[in-house]
């Protein structure tokens, strides 16, 4: 059975320099026993942005245990000017650890809020 699903960053995205629990934004929480399929993803870049950090990960404030490592373009030409919309094929992105976090691998931040991702569990 498929649980549509969605999450926000509820804390700054932060840039690559961060490390720990302010090194990265929990997207969303996996529901115990079920995967997530990643369907979409828009965020609203701001500051300098270049590449986004998409993880698979098994704890809430780091990369640890990732299975995926998606890089997703905040191209600065956008930056504050629109939103970047991903639009995932079905059947989406399978994420199958506790959590995607998401991070910056540049410098510059995206704001609470700025990052949004809907898909379903099953």
């Amino acid at each position: 059975m498929r649980y549509p699903v969605s999450g926000t960053c509820t804390q700054q995205v932060p840039p690559n320099t961060s490390t720990g629990a302010t090194g990265v934004c929990t997207l969303l929480s996996i529901t115990s026993g079920r995967v997530f399929w990643l369907r979409g993803l828009t965020m609203i870049p701001s500051g300098t942005a270049g590449l986004v950090e998409i993880y698979d990960a098994t704890a809430q404030t780091t990369a640890t245990g990732q299975t995926i490592r998606m890089l997703l373009s905040a191209a600065t030409a956008l930056v504050q000017t629109t939103h970047v919309l991903y639009d995932f094929p079905p059947p989406g992105v399978k994420f199958a650890n506790s959590y995607v976090i998401a991070k910056l691998a540049a410098s510059g931040a995206i704001a609470i809020g700025g990052m949004n991702i809907w898909g379903y569990e099953e």
